[in-house]
């Protein structure tokens, strides 16, 4: 029964995105645009019965390009609950029902890269993003890991932050259960089919997901690959302590 009740909520909430986005993006501008997709992110994360602790907001930078360790589809609601920027997603996720659409209403980038041609062209929107004084945000994994594991970053975007010199920076993520363990229903990796997720997530109490904000890597004078293992290391390094151990508060 809750997990029906969770599911019905769900589809009348993306239901009611697709009307905003359709009818009311047109009319508003960026700010209120990024209002939207903050408020609906955060109740999407309520609806799936999970959570939210956010810690080190302070540390993010204005200007820069947000790399995470990639878990679950909650994740870029997670980021978006609270920071805005333009995601870079895998070229599949443009097909998905209802999220496909949003994503290209909220201005995300999709990118093939199987592709050496969509690559290029995604890389060069990335840096006029950025050039523009937007963050973007992208998985460098290309896919999701189990937790406390993480995949070998691909290092190509890490190119736009250089060309624009603004910083890398970090985020940490993880979902745990009360007991301070791994919440296992999260993990979408391997052949675990969107349907089948949300079913465990929704299934699922006591899910806590936090996010770490991890100081800016300043790209001077390094190439992407080092950027990439040094935004790898210290993302690894984070998601296998305690996050509330740090110090700062959690932004609920």
């Amino acid at each position: 029964m809750k997990r029906l009740y969770r599911t019905v909520r769900l589809v009348l909430h993306a239901i009611a995105a697709v009307f905003y986005c359709g009818v009311v993006f047109p009319f508003i501008n960026q700010e209120a645009k990024d209002r939207y997709v903050r408020k609906w992110s955060a109740k999407l994360m309520a609806i799936s019965g999970v959570t939210m602790r956010i810690y080190h907001a302070e540390r993010i930078a204005p200007r820069s390009l947000i790399v995470s360790n990639h878990i679950s589809w909650l994740d870029i609601f997670l980021i978006y609950s609270h920071f805005n920027g333009h995601f870079i997603a895998k070229s599949t996720m443009a097909n998905w029902p209802v999220m496909g659409y949003l994503g290209k209403k909220v201005g995300t980038l999709y990118l093939d890269r199987s592709s050496g041609r969509n690559l290029k062209q995604i890389l060069g929107r990335l840096v006029g993003n950025l050039n523009d004084e937007e963050r973007c945000i992208f998985f460098p994994e290309g896919t999701t890991a189990k937790q406390g594991e993480m995949l070998p970053f691909f290092p190509n975007l890490f190119e736009g932050a250089i060309q624009v010199n603004l910083p890398i920076q970090p985020f940490a993520i993880r979902y745990i259960m009360p007991d301070g363990s791994y919440a296992e229903a999260v993990d979408f990796s391997g052949d675990v089919s969107m349907q089948e997720s949300m079913k465990r997530i929704f299934s699922a109490d006591g899910i806590t997901a936090e996010l770490t904000v991890l100081p800016p890597i300043d790209p001077q004078g390094k190439t992407r690959r080092e950027l990439a293992q040094a935004s790898q290391a210290i993302i690894q390094s984070t998601i296998g302590n305690q996050t509330d151990s740090e110090p700062g508060n959690p932004v609920a």
